[in-house]
């Protein structure tokens, strides 16, 4: 007797989304279990961080569905009815998104002020704990400004998981960063997924980092998911494009 199917947590169904009369996700199906982490992978410009910026409602899904835990967020009308979807899902973008104005301290409270009713030492405790976590407990006092470009994605991330969230998306989490760097977010991902036990949706370009942190990889081209499976699965897949890309061999992945 077969066992049944696990059933997915986050699941893209039949999902299309334009810009003008540019098709970016055209068809895009895609299903994400509780607990997971998976790398959408692929050409720039394919569509990649739309798919998870629709997952929150920062940009309007045209036609199709996106089922989280049982709803489909397609059908909120309103902005505000993705609230309760964001307080269970964060995002890191790709420059981190600090806001310049505020201390890193303020940049890590905002969330919690907005959706939390926290005492000012319980907010300080939070925002220390998550500090000590991204290896920046000294960090507080200072602005944006003052940080450099591995500080502040670590800040992002710190930012992305001060409620806790049931999920995080990244959006490119290593790009812009030299070898070391890229290497210490990578880290601090699988850290962080191993204690806080999330769903991580990770849309990146760097391979080996990918490598590292992903449980499956889902490989996007031409607004639809081309191949999906482990990244040894997708290395060595059958199609020479998917192969191609990964190797970073253009007689392969022309495109």
């Amino acid at each position: 007797m077969n066992e049944q199917k696990e059933k997915a947590y986050i699941s893209y169904r039949h999902v299309y989304k334009a810009f003008g009369t540019q098709g970016v996700c055209r068809d895009f199906n895609l299903d994400i279990m509780k607990g997971e982490t998976i790398s959408i992978i692929g050409p720039s410009g394919c569509g990649k961080t739309v798919t998870i910026k629709m997952l929150i409602g920062l940009l309007d899904i045209d036609q199709g569905q996106i089922w989280f835990d049982g709803v489909d967020v397609a059908s909120f009308s309103k902005d505000e009815s993705f609230l309760p979807v964001r307080k269970r899902v964060s995002m890191v973008f790709q420059w981190a998104a600090l806001f310049d104005s505020m201390t890193v301290f303020d940049n890590i409270a905002y969330p919690l002020r907005e959706q939390f009713k926290l005492s000012p030492s319980e907010l300080k405790d939070r925002v220390q704990e998550k500090l000590e976590l991204v290896g920046l407990p000294q960090a507080g006092s200072k602005m944006p400004s003052e940080l450099s470009g591995g500080m502040k994605k670590r800040i992002g991330l710190a930012r992305a998981i001060a409620t806790d969230p049931e999920v995080i998306l990244y959006d490119e989490p290593t790009t812009g960063l030299d070898p070391i760097n890229t290497v210490r977010i990578t880290d601090l991902i699988i850290a962080l997924q191993e204690r806080l036990k999330c769903t991580s949706i990770v849309v990146i370009h760097d391979i080996p980092s990918a490598i590292r942190l992903s449980n499956r990889a889902a490989f996007m081209y031409d607004g639809k998911i081309k191949a999906v499976g482990t990244m040894d699965a997708l290395i060595n897949n059958k199609d020479s494009f998917v192969r191609g890309f990964l190797a970073g061999d253009p007689t392969l992945a022309d495109f």
